[in-house]
């Protein structure tokens, strides 16, 4: 298991996970722009699903950062094949229905699906445990990389907890601390 401090450039993350392998991007709003460059990357090579958890797939933004890398758009695009799950059981399924193949996997905001607070915690342990194992099937064949952005509730820290001892490879991006100050209203010097 590796652990970065910090996330590293799409190029570096496509190239450190490889087959049989699942990466874990962590950061704030799950690192999306770092994903959408990924799948953007990968695509240049070859064939790259990405299932999407948060519904923060961006194929704009995707297809400009391609336009400034190659001339070839319509077909590094056309690699590109995009899903949606919109609940932790859509996900799940949408996971087990995912065949295994050599084409890498990018899933984007994995536990937005799973912070829903209707869904009891004991029923989002269960079913993220079967999606970890529908992960590790996905990473037979390619690399598997995951991104997801620590849930609010501190009672669902143990979502987050079982994706870091799912994955082999951890790229963690600390939210910043920010600190409030109240501005005076007038500067008196």
């Amino acid at each position: 298991m590796s652990l970065h401090a910090e996330i590293p450039t799409a190029l570096t993350t496509a190239t450190t996970v490889t087959c049989g392998e699942l990466g874990l991007v962590i950061g704030p709003r799950a690192e999306r722009l770092h994903m959408l460059e990924l799948s953007a990357v990968l695509a240049q090579q070859d064939a790259v699903r990405v299932l999407d958890g948060g519904n923060s797939y961006n194929a704009l933004y995707v297809a400009r950062y391609i336009r400034r890398h190659t001339v070839q758009l319509a077909a590094t695009l056309n690699r590109i094949t995009v899903a949606r799950a919109f609940t932790c059981y859509q996900m799940v399924t949408l996971l087990q229905e995912t065949a295994v193949s050599p084409a890498p996997t990018l899933v984007l905001d994995m536990l937005a699906t799973f912070g829903d607070e209707s869904i009891d915690l004991g029923e989002s342990v269960r079913l993220l445990r079967l999606a970890l194992i529908q992960l590790h099937r996905l990473c037979r064949l390619a690399p598997v990389v995951v991104s997801l952005q620590p849930l609010r509730q501190p009672e669902r820290a143990v979502l987050t907890e079982l994706m870091m001892n799912a994955a082999t490879h951890h790229f963690v991006r600390e939210t910043p601390e920010t600190a409030v100050a109240q501005p005076s209203l007038f500067s008196w010097r």
